[in-house]
């Protein structure tokens, strides 16, 4: 499916892709996100009666946004290995953490997305937790996306530590940095969430809660303003 998708997905004329044929790194790590959806469809209600046909249905958004995440994650990586590839043991290394986290990513994220789906249409799909637990459960999740941002952000950096030895081009080595700036906002953003739910816990359970997901709304200009800086910059290239 891999090299399927790096036939027909759009390819930089600037960029040398290295990692066209997909590697047994990336076999692996394709295998894992397989089965990371699969841990997500086995923990979904079997429906034996009409009740839980309609828990069921409650629960598919909750399914649709953590499968939206994994893709997420899984589309940084392929881009990273169709153009560097994962040959150098540093890397495989990096690669190992990466699905390690992962797998450890499906519970958390399934759980939150199950709760903002119970909030957001006020049903009661039988999770158990507590007021006092949803920051607990920020901090939890927040740890998570930041370990697997970062360990994205740190392919990057050894790929620019690298770029001798990677023969990058003058575009390869600033989009390479420029990928370290995005993946360093994408890191800082979920550890600024930990930060905010951690100090407002002490003195309001609701607003740590709420201020701790407000917190995420800031990828939205700060992806914007790095899009618009990226092209602009890239531009300088022909």
């Amino acid at each position: 499916m891999r090299e399927e998708i790096n036939k027909n997905r759009y390819h930089d004329p600037r960029i040398n892709y290295r990692g066209k044929s997909a590697s047994r790194t990336d076999n692996l790590t394709d295998a894992v996100f397989g089965i990371a959806i699969t841990l997500l469809i086995f923990n979904l209600v079997n429906p034996n009666s009409f009740d839980d046909l309609l828990t069921f249905t409650l629960t598919l958004p909750a399914f649709l946004i953590s499968i939206a995440f994994l893709v997420l994650f899984w589309s940084e990586h392929l881009r990273f290995s169709q153009i560097y590839t994962l040959n150098s043991t540093s890397l495989i290394v990096l690669n190992t953490l990466f699905i390690a986290l992962i797998i450890f990513y499906v519970y958390p994220l399934r759980f939150l997305t199950l709760l903002l789906t119970g909030v957001l249409f006020n049903t009661d799909i039988g999770l158990s937790i507590q007021n006092h637990q949803i920051p607990q459960l920020m901090i939890y999740y927040g740890f998570v996306a930041f370990a697997l941002y970062f360990v994205l952000f740190l392919f990057y950096f050894m790929a620019y530590k690298m770029k001798e030895d990677l023969e990058l081009n003058k575009f390869e080595v600033f989009f390479t940095a420029s990928q370290k700036s995005k993946l360093t906002i994408m890191f800082a953003v979920p550890f600024l969430s930990i930060l905010v739910t951690y100090i407002i816990s002490r003195f309001s359970i609701n607003w740590a809660s709420i201020l701790g997901g407000i917190t995420y709304w800031i990828y939205i200009p700060a992806i914007i303003i790095w899009n618009k800086n990226h092209k602009r910059r890239s531009a300088v290239f022909k």
